[in-house]
């Protein structure tokens, strides 16, 4: 599958370059959040030329990834506070990420499958 954001993508939106250590980090969540729009976004849409808008959400989500430190759930600033667990779940697309797909998602609907019931033609009686 192929990527909808670079790592050039992501530098101009970071406003530095993707240090040398930070580059294969940023590499696999570029796959990773490619692959998590393409299963969001189900439905019609030019995969050869897929959206502007999955490029945006995807560099503002590995943005998201990568300002969170592995195993943190929670920090607070004021009085600092940190809580740590086994493993914190970042990697899924934020609500803001869904309601900017939300038009490339193929919606679910219904249709009739009663069709119209035409009168009986009168019949002689025997």
């Amino acid at each position: 599958m192929n990527r909808f954001a670079t790592s050039e993508d992501v530098a101009a939106r970071l406003g530095r370059p993707v240090l040398t250590d930070e580059q294969p980090r940023v590499d696999a969540l570029l796959d990773d959040v490619s692959v998590l729009i393409a299963a969001y976004c189900n439905g019609n849409w030019d995969t050869s030329a897929p959206p502007a808008t999955f490029r945006v959400v995807a560099c503002y989500e590995v943005i998201r990834w990568l300002s969170v430190t592995p195993g943190v759930v929670m920090e607070r600033t004021g009085e600092l506070e940190v809580q740590f667990q086994a493993s914190a779940s970042v990697l899924g697309l934020s609500e803001a990420a869904k309601a900017s797909l939300r038009r490339y998602r193929r919606s679910l609907s219904s249709i009739p499958l009663a069709r119209e019931v035409q009168p009986c033609p009168d019949t002689p009686s025997p």
